[in-house]
């Protein structure tokens, strides 16, 4: 169960946009909402538990991924972000600590989680312009203010199929 605390209207509303966002999808590999409850302090979420961890783990335990074992947890990953960008919803914050692995059996069953930055848009050629993501994984577009769409996720894709095959961060830089 995941405990938000809304602290300013930003939050807030970045809140009610998670909260919107996963009472419209069901895909086998985005996290599901069992239950959303508000108490006088805090917005409760009740997630399921996935006992494999954050991708990144994984990626840090076996140093690299090989191509025949990358490619079914890439088909999932990329099966749900089509999912999600049929629906005109960008992540914006697809990373290897977002994205959860269902069981320690295997790699592939894994969910899409953290919607706390996503946009649900009007229509795919709407530009979105808030500069938010983590560090090393954002589109270029995003960080030069040339607004944005789905297409800045696949490029957050590209950055961790990078990472899972090498073992290595692409950017290595402090800015």
């Amino acid at each position: 169960m995941a405990c938000l605390a809304p602290t300013n209207r930003r939050v807030q509303q970045s809140i009610l946009t998670e909260i919107d966002v996963l009472r419209s999808i069901d895909h086998p590999n985005v996290i599901i909402m069992y239950e959303c409850f508000e108490t006088s302090k805090y917005i409760h979420l009740v997630l399921p538990f996935l006992e494999g961890g954050e991708l990144f783990e994984k990626i840090k335990s076996k140093g690299l991924y090989k191509e025949p074992h990358a490619i079914p947890v890439m088909r999932n990953f990329l099966s749900a972000l089509s999912y999600l960008h049929e629906r005109n919803i960008v992540h914006r914050d697809l990373k290897p600590e977002n994205l959860i692995l269902a069981s320690k059996n295997n790699d592939w069953d894994l969910r899409i989680a953290d919607f706390g930055l996503a946009s649900i848009m009007d229509s795919q050629d709407q530009k979105l312009s808030l500069r938010c993501g983590s560090p090393g994984y954002v589109a270029p577009e995003l960080l030069q203010d040339k607004g944005y769409n789905c297409q800045a996720d696949v490029f957050s894709v590209g950055v961790i199929f990078y990472i899972m095959l090498t073992g290595r961060l692409l950017f290595n830089g402090n800015d």
